[in-house]
């Protein structure tokens, strides 16, 4: 199967559909890496789904205030996404947040991160 390489103008109206689910997979393809602003607005979408696809994303690093962000994200899976990442340290605040979770999962990967510190 040929698949031609998506233009920037295409990508941008994938990641801006107004259909979740074309959002998502957008979100999710790694034939491209997404702008700064394209990143940015992923992070803030209203589909937790989203948010979550494009914390997984290992193309690029998350700055601190998008990391602070995702870890106190209303959604779990968003934490949960954020707490599996490794190319960040967290904060004493966030590890103790963390800890604290109400998601056990979430509670599970800060606890095994606390484990390699020591």
């Amino acid at each position: 199967m040929n698949m031609q390489k998506l233009t920037p103008e295409q990508i941008e109206l994938g990641l801006t559909d107004k259909d979740i689910l074309v959002r998502k997979e957008f979100a999710e393809r790694k034939d491209y890496t997404p702008t700064p602003a394209q990143i940015e607005r992923g992070l803030t979408d209203e589909s937790s789904e989203v948010r979550a696809r494009f914390i997984d994303r290992k193309d690029y690093r998350l700055t601190p205030e998008q990391i602070e962000r995702g870890l106190t994200d209303t959604e779990s899976n968003v934490r949960y996404t954020l707490a599996e990442r490794e190319d960040y340290t967290p904060t004493p605040a966030q590890i103790e947040r963390g800890m604290k979770d109400p998601h056990r999962f979430v509670r599970i990967l800060f606890a095994q991160r606390m484990d390699g510190i020591h």
